[in-house]
């Protein structure tokens, strides 16, 4: 409920007054830099570099309005929805996660092979393509990573440490993360662990095929 509620009226209420404050600060600083670039003595009105500052934020606010009155499809790149990521802003919710998948005893991290199904709080994130050896990333040291491809929409590719992983049910093949689906890319799980990204176990590395 809290996070329907977030992307259909929090959000796009929020997005346009944060747009109408960065606007306001690009005006004042502009003007703020001219001021403090040029002492004539003058009159405001009769400075030269205030009036620069107004004609260039209107300049600004000018193409911005026009950019957002162009009919859809005519401005490239811009009219995609998403700039980061591959999910779109006001992408439906995933799926609610089964109950059925939660039957049968409790397992651990050991028991995840090819081919079981992560989850998120928020529903299916990734499926377990194979196992990677444990590192150090950034001072810490992970037992093991699950590379996985995502699902619906979530990135193709997902590196998820032991870590991350609250509770395993064998019998369902499947496995339950202690994130939301939309926090992979903010824990830095789409890229490869770094001692990969040195080369190192690239013997383990699986095959996605």
């Amino acid at each position: 409920m809290v996070t329907r509620l977030k992307r259909q009226l929090i959000t796009p209420t929020m997005m346009p007054i944060l747009v109408a404050i960065v606007v306001a600060v690009m005006i004042i600083t502009i003007g703020e830099i001219l001021l403090g670039l040029y002492k004539s003595g003058r009159p405001e009105l009769q400075r030269v570099e205030l009036w620069f500052g107004t004609l260039l934020a209107l300049a600004i606010l000018g193409v911005a309005a026009f950019l957002a009155s162009r009919p859809a499809g005519q401005l490239g790149p811009l009219d995609r929805d998403v700039v980061i990521g591959k999910r779109e802003f006001f992408a439906p919710e995933l799926p609610p996660v089964d109950v059925s998948v939660r039957n049968g005893p409790l397992g651990t991290v050991d028991d995840i092979t090819a081919g079981y199904m992560l989850y998120a709080r928020n529903g299916a994130l990734a499926r377990v393509v194979g196992i990677i050896p444990g590192s150090e990333e950034f001072g810490r040291r992970f037992r093991g990573f699950l590379y996985a491809q995502g699902v619906h929409g979530a990135s193709d590719e997902l590196w998820i440490p032991y870590e991350a992983v609250m509770a395993v049910y064998p019998e369902t093949q499947s496995a339950f993360l202690a994130i939301k689906g939309d926090e992979t890319e903010h824990f830095g799980w789409n890229r490869a662990p770094a001692s990969m990204r040195r080369g190192e176990h690239r013997n383990h590395f699986p095959s996605a095929g």
